[in-house]
């Protein structure tokens, strides 16, 4: 995308006089962060004005980056961004209407270095000439940053960062939810009352820990899970995130501190994990656990500290839902006995997790409970019996599981798979058959819609019955999507005005196109399929 009329190979000159400013290149999108901002401004309370004009504004310019700057070469972005915000500063300098007033008191407050100049003498112009200026419109982006908070839940699901601006005419706090469950990253932004207010509800709700930290350290803990978020191409989160962002980049760039960057966080060692294995296999709350207990913990340990953020003790429900209904089920292909055991260990684990963190009686008791609501969601992935294999043998799937999308998909409700018919199969065969197609009938439920997990069994089937020697040229967690991605294509979920794009419905399954597009071929070049 380029701007009409620019042309990065000559230099720029403001517009020579008598030209009618209102056909310059920059007019179109002034006039849209303009309807943008009256709009903005509409739907907040008159206290909030100066406030909602510097975030709606923050994020229209960061927009504006993203869809204009990188549009030239590298050499011609900074000359592109440069003509932009003169021409805008020069259109906006002949206006005399109050809203366009706003907008460039906006603009003039936010913009990096490469439009600041030209902007901000506009609005010194400006203001020598403007009439009935309110009061507001001179506090926007004029905010000090006086104090700031953590709170942390007991749980240790997630903290939040209170940034205090203590001003006497629009006192405010932003605060930004971090959850750790999702890896660390920026869940919410918002606009919050005054840090006093903040303050009273927290202590009011209990269940959470308060600390006072210094600017630059909230800055650093923000920015750190800032960094975390925009590592996603999706992530989940609010309509406030998406609004607030760009206004709270803005004031934290703004500090006269520069950001303390958070400690790193500790990992444990194999060998630690171990010890702590069997630390919890020598307490009172393993006494007479099934045999799978210690490679159970383990792999709630390696959950806990690989994909989330707080360390294995932590005893929390959602982390019970997480692992049970999310990422077990896809990490591990197992029978119904190794699953059996999976609910009664993790209840033995979070007394014993929750004893060594002094965590409250009915903390404890609250994950404990949430083991029983997701024991179904784990129930619904568990395989039947392995022929030739040991009872409670279970196989790991792949490690490239994305646990940020699967958080977000549930396996409740699709029920048990079918049994498939293990005659006239060896040991082997029949072990392979046993897991990978109950899993492609659970995949394309999840993924597509349980009218189509039928057609994924069969073809699972097939390929174990008719192409066993085909297995080994793709990983055995592979064949299951790769399965889901033939059967949407096959059925014209894919494509220009369907449900599915090929990016979305690989991203759905963990994989890229190009492996599930080259495992798809595999199979319809050498089993006999419907078209």
């Amino acid at each position: 995308m380029r701007l009409v009329g620019s042309d990065p190979d000559e230099p720029y000159a403001p517009p020579a006089a008598g030209v009618d400013v209102d056909t310059t290149p920059s007019v179109a999108v002034l006039e849209t962060l303009l309807e943008t901002l009256t709009l903005d401004l509409a739907a907040a309370p008159a206290a909030l004005h100066p406030v909602i004009a510097e975030a709606s504004v923050a994020r229209s310019a960061a927009m504006l980056a993203d869809q204009l700057w990188p549009a030239g070469r590298p050499d011609e972005i900074g000359e592109v961004e440069r003509f932009f915000w003169a021409d805008a500063a020069h259109v906006l300098g002949e206006r005399r209407d109050l809203e366009s007033f706003v907008l460039l008191t906006s603009l003039a407050r936010t913009v990096g270095p490469a439009g600041r100049l030209p902007l901000q003498r506009a609005h010194v112009s400006r203001l020598r000439t403007q009439d009935e200026v309110p009061e507001w419109v001179t506090r926007i982006a004029g905010f000090r940053l006086t104090s700031a908070i953590v709170s942390e839940d007991i749980t240790g699901d997630g903290l939040s960062v209170v940034l205090d601006y203590d001003d006497e005419q629009h006192p405010h706090t932003l605060v930004v939810f971090v959850d750790n469950n999702l890896g660390g990253i920026i869940k919410d932004v918002f606009v919050g009352p005054p840090v006093d207010r903040v303050l009273d509800a927290y202590q009011r709700g209990g269940r959470v820990t308060i600390r006072t930290v210094r600017p630059p350290i909230a800055a650093g803990i923000i920015l750190q899970a800032l960094g975390e978020t925009r590592d996603y191409d999706d992530p989940p989160v609010s309509e406030d995130f998406e609004f607030f962002t760009g206004l709270l980049v803005n004031r934290l760039t703004q500090m006269p501190e520069r950001p303390v960057r958070p400690p790193m966080r500790p990992l444990l060692s194999p060998r630690q994990r171990e010890h702590l294995v069997e630390d919890f296999l020598e307490s009172r709350q393993a006494v007479g656990l099934p045999d799978d207990a210690a490679d159970i913990v383990r792999l709630w340990i390696d959950h806990a500290v690989d994909h989330t953020v707080g360390g294995p003790l932590r005893v929390s429900g959602v982390l019970v839902e997480l692992f049970l209904a999310h990422w077990l089920p896809r990490k591990v292909l197992a029978d119904s006995t190794y699953f059996d055991a999976v609910p009664v260990v993790v209840k033995a684990w979070l007394e014993f997790a929750g004893e060594q963190a002094n965590l409250p009686l009915d903390t404890i008791e609250e994950a404990v409970d949430a083991v029983d609501v997701w024991q179904p969601a784990l129930e619904a992935a568990a395989m039947i019996d392995t022929v030739g294999a040991k009872p409670g043998e279970r196989v790991f799937l792949d490690d490239a599981t994305n646990d940020l999308e699967d958080a977000y998909r549930a396996l409740a409700g699709l029920g048990s798979p079918p049994q498939p018919d293990l005659q006239g199969l060896d040991n082997h065969q029949a072990a392979t058959l046993s897991v990978l197609a109950p899993h492609a009938w659970l995949m394309a439920g999840e993924t597509l819609g349980m009218a189509y997990a039928p057609d994924a069994f069969d073809i699972a089937e097939r390929l174990v019955r008719d192409a066993p020697d085909l297995l080994a040229k793709a990983r055995l967690s592979t064949w299951p999507r790769a399965i889901v991605w033939l059967i949407a294509h096959r059925h014209r979920l894919v494509g220009p005005g369907e449900p599915l794009t090929p990016y979305t419905l690989a991203t759905d399954l963990s994989s890229s196109p190009a492996t599930l597009r080259k495992t798809a071929k595999l199979l319809t070049d050498t089993l006999i399929l419907p078209r």
